[in-house]
C-alpha cells in the first residue's frame, strides 16, 4: 500500500455522511450507558418516582 502526501478534500455530502456516523455511533453509546445506569439504580429511580405518588 503506498503512502501519498497530497491531501484529499471531502465534498459536503462525505462530511455529513461521516458526521451522521459518528453521531450516531455516539447516541448508540450515550443510550446504553443510560440503560445501563438506571438497571443499575432502578431501586433509588423508582423510590424517587414513588415520592410523587405518596
Amino acid at each position: 500500500m503506498s503512502y501519498t502526501s497530497r491531501h484529499r478534500y471531502k465534498n459536503r455530502r462525505e462530511k455529513n455522511a461521516s458526521f451522521a456516523r459518528k453521531l450516531k455511533i455516539t447516541a448508540v453509546i450515550a443510550f446504553l450507558g443510560l440503560l445501563i445506569y438506571g438497571i443499575m439504580n432502578r431501586v433509588a429511580i423508582q423510590d424517587y418516582i414513588a415520592t410523587y405518588f405518596y
